[in-house]
Formats: C-alpha cells, sequence, structure tokens
C-alpha cells in the first residue's frame, strides 16, 4: 500500500509541475518584451535599430519551458517505470 501511495504522489506531483510549467509558460508569453538597443556610427551618421525578425522571450517564459520539460521528463519516467513493473508483474 505505501508503494502505491508514493507513486500517486509522484504522479500528482509530476502533474503540478506540468500544469504550472504550462501557466507559467502561457503567462510568459503573453507578457509583452521590450528589448531596446541601437548601435551608432558617428562617421556614417546612420543609426541601425533592430526589426522585429526574431523571437524574444521573457524570463517568465523561459522559467516556464524549462517546468514544463521537467514534468514531462518526470511523467516519462513514471511512464516507463510503470510500464516495466507490468512486464514483470
Amino acid at each position: 500500500m505505501n508503494e502505491r501511495r508514493s507513486s500517486t504522489t509522484a504522479w500528482v506531483t509530476t502533474g503540478v509541475v506540468v500544469v504550472s510549467g504550462l501557466v507559467v509558460l502561457v503567462i510568459g508569453l503573453l507578457t509583452p518584451v521590450t528589448f531596446g538597443w541601437f548601435a551608432y556610427q558617428p562617421l556614417a551618421e546612420a543609426t541601425f535599430v533592430p526589426g522585429g525578425s526574431g523571437v524574444y522571450l521573457s524570463r517568465i517564459a523561459i522559467i516556464g519551458w524549462v517546468l514544463l520539460t521537467i514534468g514531462l521528463l518526470a511523467a516519462a519516467f513514471l511512464a516507463g517505470r510503470r510500464s516495466s513493473r507490468r512486464q514483470h508483474d
């Protein structure tokens, strides 16, 4: 019974990590990212301002991706462990 309780706790924890990773990721992707810089060439008297060609992720979105990845890896590990137990029983 203790093993079953441990397994249930692991699955619930994994589910919470996956869901929290998804929520943080969505919040991070919906948050506008400000990125400002420019380059000035004094001899050419020209200023370069980068356009919209690029993907800029906020720190919140990166944390969301990390949480989601950890949760999915844990789910894959638990599924593999469960599958191997069924084969041995």
